[in-house]
């Protein structure tokens, strides 16, 4: 299943709503919504946020897979940003220590069962599985 979106926070909204119906579709457990969610809207939040000056859509792409579920997101970017790549975040430093950003890569990160970036011809893809066990 897959769906574009206005590049905008406000489609938020409108992700959480295909995640939903997907999940249905697919009768998916609701208890891995909240997790396909989180990620979906960091890395959503993050293409919108960090690259305002792209075209006016992200796509976004659900399989069920080999129990568990696949999500592509795809943008065009003017510079490639691996979101796989590990950043250093003290997490047991006090909150007005830890740097600005970086927490919502790191939760991407542990959420998932793989993550994982290309970057061809100007175009950004994040591919993250999630598996249903």
């Amino acid at each position: 299943m897959r769906a574009v979106f206005k590049r905008s926070l406000a489609s938020l909204e409108d992700v959480f709503a295909f995640t939903e119906k997907f999940f249905a579709g697919e009768e998916v457990d609701g208890k891995h919504l909240y997790a396909i969610n989180l990620v979906l809207e960091e890395l959503f939040s993050n293409m919108v946020k960090f690259n305002e000056e792209g075209p006016d859509t992200v796509s976004v792409e659900m399989l069920r897979q080999n129990g568990a579920v696949r999500v592509q997101l795809s943008d065009q970017e003017p510079e490639p940003f691996d979101v796989t790549t590990p950043r250093p975040l003290d997490i047991d430093a006090p909150i007005e220590r830890r740097a600005e950003s970086g927490m919502g890569l790191f939760l991407v990160q542990k959420f998932v069962d793989s993550l994982d970036y290309t970057y061809r011809n100007g175009t950004s893809t994040i591919t993250f599985v999630k598996r249903l066990d």
